[in-house]
């Protein structure tokens, strides 16, 4: 198995960003999402190595409970967690 971060593998970590949105901590989202602090530092700093579908969905799911619970009218998803990003260059 490769063990190359998010980051070598040209993942791009938004989560710090959402979490900022959302007015709460990192430790916040992990008892919210029931999913270890770790996890959740881990996507943050880009360093995570894999992310498995429950443990995505749990944090979706509990970014957007504490959406409703704030009362916004957003609803987070996956490229709010993460997204891949194209360094390729193209010429045109």
């Amino acid at each position: 198995m490769d063990s190359t971060s998010m980051i070598d593998n040209n993942f791009a970590a938004n989560l710090s960003l959402t979490i900022d949105q959302l007015g709460i901590t990192r430790n916040a989202l992990a008892v919210e999402a029931k999913v270890r602090p770790l996890t959740i530092n881990e996507i943050v700093s880009g360093q995570a190595k894999q992310i498995n579908f429950v443990t995505l969905n749990k944090i979706l799911e509990a970014l957007n409970r504490i959406s409703e619970e704030k009362g916004l009218d957003k609803k987070y998803l996956v490229s709010d967690v993460f997204e891949y990003v194209d360094t390729k260059k193209t010429d045109n």
